[in-house]
């Protein structure tokens, strides 16, 4: 990989051959002088080496007898010291010293970073190039009929063709399997696939990409919810990015926050807010006749310790419903997570909650009541859930949702492909630019019901 101009360019890395085939054919002639290495305790090579001890660097064979012989000696503490004259010589390298009291402490070189910093001259010359790179042209899938990296044949089902987005080389599936932000000159703001060698150049800089140019750092643009806006007349039941989930998320609130001014009877108590852990705001469709299908996504957050709100973590919904009922309706749910357990809980990848209640929809407005059990491999906790549905629905049912993290939805959102639900909801994660609508929203519904 080389960097020309600001251009990236792909050219075939082969592996580097060994310079020195036969060192020790060379060891006594001046011109093929072998490198020593220095220790600590000032012994070098010389002072042990393995051509004088044939076994030293002899590895035992990996079978199946000496995995299970190595497991009984070290239950038995055969392994230790002493334990007979098969003992493989201990190294002479030690980062241990003693002080004139007794005490040992680390030797100083223990401490110095194996890698140098990047602000250093030399490193931050290679990093500047990365993040000034332009993008590449793509080679043409003509251009090479073996993968550029592992060298293994195409094929239509097993070994398919796919681009690196950061060179532009051509390469299978194996090799492309890391995914990074790109440079601003890319336009990206979405994690791209690629490959092995452009990951590690970029991995680096990930940091610095995701503080910069994802999603998750940008301002909101849609954050107008009133009737000028056809797009908040009517919550989709499928969002398909987390800014759309927001924007969802922003206008149920809103719509609360307006049934409460008007209505306060029918909103959401105060107490059960106050105290609430987390919330979960999803736009959900269902229909059928006795048996009723749903479907929706939303995302969920978290309360800190401090009172504030954590960072969105988008989750989909699928349910069945069993019972007296019949029609269609868009509902609009904020499920209320009572205590951290249920936060818990929507931090699993998936997980499932059963409960029962009561729906009325006619025309543009109805209600809806339930108190769920929502359980998953973090454990469980109760849930309570609200929402105002649109349709035209009767009935009284038992429910059962399956929710699951969209874990996609999250990557592109924050762009850390290492970050998980958990650390979203129950770690540091700063709160959003473009996740603003959705604080102010919770701010106007908390400060309505107050008064």
């Amino acid at each position: 990989m080389a960097s020309f101009g600001g251009k990236v360019q792909f050219c075939m890395v082969e592996k580097e051959k060994n310079a020195y085939p036969n060192v020790e054919d060379y060891t006594d002639d001046p011109l093929w002088p072998v490198p020593q290495r220095d220790y600590l305790d000032g012994s070098t090579d010389d002072d042990d080496d393995p051509r004088f001890s044939a076994n030293f660097n002899r590895l035992p064979e990996v079978n199946l007898k000496n995995v299970l012989s190595g497991i009984v000696a070290i239950l038995t503490g055969q392994n230790k010291d002493g334990g007979g004259g098969g003992r493989v010589p201990s190294s002479n390298v030690s980062f241990l010293e003693s002080e004139k009291n007794g005490d040992t402490y680390l030797h100083s070189s223990v401490y110095i970073p194996s890698a140098p910093p990047l602000l250093e001259p030399n490193y931050s010359t290679v990093y500047k190039d990365v993040l000034e790179a332009e993008p590449p042209e793509w080679l043409p899938d003509s251009s090479t009929t073996v993968c550029m990296q592992c060298t293994a044949p195409f094929t239509a089902i097993s070994r398919g063709r796919h681009h690196c987005r950061f060179c532009g080389g051509v390469f299978c599936r194996t090799c492309t399997k890391g995914r990074c932000l790109l440079p601003v000159k890319f336009r990206e703001r979405n994690p791209q696939r690629v490959c092995d060698t452009c990951y590690d150049r970029l991995d680096p800089l990930q940091g610095v990409l995701i503080n910069t140019i994802s999603n998750a750092m940008q301002v909101a643009k849609h954050d107008v919810v009133d009737w000028t806006c056809t797009r908040g007349w009517l919550n989709l039941p499928l969002g398909f990015s987390m800014e759309h989930e927001v924007y969802k998320a922003s206008n149920t609130l809103r719509s609360y926050w307006q049934v409460s001014r008007l209505n306060p009877e029918k909103s959401i108590p105060l107490a059960i807010l106050k105290g609430a852990k987390g919330l979960a705001i999803l736009t959900v469709a269902k229909a059928g006749a006795i048996v009723a299908y749903k479907l929706g996504t939303g995302l969920v957050i978290a309360r800190r310790s401090d009172g504030s709100w954590s960072a969105p973590s988008a989750v989909c919904s699928v349910g069945l419903g069993w019972g007296a009922q019949i029609g269609g309706e868009l509902m609009d749910y904020i499920i209320v997570l009572h205590d951290y357990k249920a936060v818990k809980t929507f931090c699993s990848r998936m997980h499932f909650s059963l409960g029962a209640g009561c729906s009325a929809a006619a025309g543009p407005v109805g209600r809806v009541l339930e108190a769920d059990l929502h359980a998953g491999d973090r454990g469980s906790g109760m849930c309570y859930t609200y929402s105002c549905s649109k349709g035209a629905f009767v009935g009284v049912s038992l429910e059962g949702n399956i929710l699951a993290t969209r874990t996609e939805t999250n990557l592109k959102f924050y762009g850390d492909p290492y970050l998980s639900t958990a650390d979203i909801l129950l770690g540091t994660v700063d709160r959003p630019k473009a996740a603003e609508p959705l604080y102010a929203a919770l701010g106007e519904l908390y400060s309505s019901l107050q008064h």
